[in-house]
């Protein structure tokens, strides 16, 4: 009839087609009666029989015939299981067959597109992420795997790309952070403008790795500040070479009887008092390297 006809053009333009002329509404459209009956001499179809003609390329038409041969197969023996929309005059049209058991929500509107997976560029996973780390960063396992899974992984590798030092940054984002917050800093306040302040002024050597904490606290707690001016304020500006050896002779020479007696067994308590008379100002590894001169000169 002519509701089925209508199913069946809706399925044929599921598959490309502008749809289907079938016999029972031939000769119209500018099909002529003889050609009708060419038509169903070719196929060789009686008076009974209903012939569907696709206009189309041949890919598509191949497609939207078997579509409505299998609409017109599954009437015969029910009602189809299908997603359909409704009309104007209160009839319902087919817009897609139901998902199956398998699906996982795909459009169902549109053609599959095949993809060449030479055209994709695949994303480093988390796990692959890890291993380079530790071979191109030299992280350590566990580092490489907080830094890897860790919200601040872009900011990381922002950071290297600059030549700062992978484990300070490391170190910096993760161990840091997680000690500012457990003393109740407010890091949420820090964003990556603060950190790449703080990292470029360690590189330059403007600021000593001990003063990193306090400069961090300050910014989180005055995040307007710029990692300089929160330097200034704290009093860490970076000293010379000259102002360390000064500060570490000094240390020294107070305690000169202990030296003497003790030799490099006084090292850890001076070192202690020469890093917080210089509060921060200066590297460790400076600090110690000089103060060991000091030591076995006085010793």
């Amino acid at each position: 009839d002519r509701r089925l006809g209508t199913e069946l053009s809706d399925h044929a333009k599921r598959h490309g087609a502008g749809g289907i002329f079938h016999t029972d509404e031939l000769p119209a459209y500018g099909v002529t009666e003889e050609e009708v009956d060419a038509l169903r001499d070719a196929v060789d179809a009686d008076e009974e029989d209903a012939v569907a003609i696709v206009a189309a390329s041949p890919e598509v038409a191949d497609g939207a015939i078997e579509a409505a041969a299998e609409r017109a197969a599954v009437a015969i023996e029910e009602v189809p299981e299908e997603t359909r929309g409704a009309n104007e005059d209160g009839t319902s049209g087919y817009l897609r067959p139901l998902p199956g058991a398998a699906r996982m929500y795909p459009e169902t509107d549109v053609p599959p597109v095949d993809l060449d997976p030479t055209e994709v560029e695949t994303p480093e996973l988390l796990t692959e992420k890890v291993e380079r780390y530790q071979s191109e960063f030299s992280l350590g396992a566990g580092l490489a795997e907080q830094v890897a899974y860790g919200r601040r992984m872009a900011l990381f590798e922002r950071a290297v790309e600059t030549g700062a030092d992978p484990t300070f940054v490391a170190g910096l984002v993760e161990s840091t952070v997680t000690e500012l917050r457990r003393d109740d800093v407010p890091v949420e306040n820090l964003d990556d403008e603060h950190f790449l302040g703080v990292i470029a002024l360690v590189t330059d050597g403007e600021l000593a790795k001990e003063g990193v904490n306090d400069v961090m606290t300050l910014l989180a707690e005055n995040p307007d500040l710029s990692a300089e001016e929160a330097v200034e304020e704290a009093g860490l500006s970076g000293v010379g070479d000259e102002e360390v050896r000064e500060a570490v002779v000094e240390v020294v020479e107070r305690n000169e009887e202990q030296v003497e007696e003790e030799g490099m067994g006084a090292f850890s308590g001076l070192m202690g008092e020469c890093m917080g008379s210089l509060r921060g100002k200066a590297d460790g590894d400076l600090v110690s390297q000089l103060l060991r001169e000091e030591i076995q000169k006085h010793a």
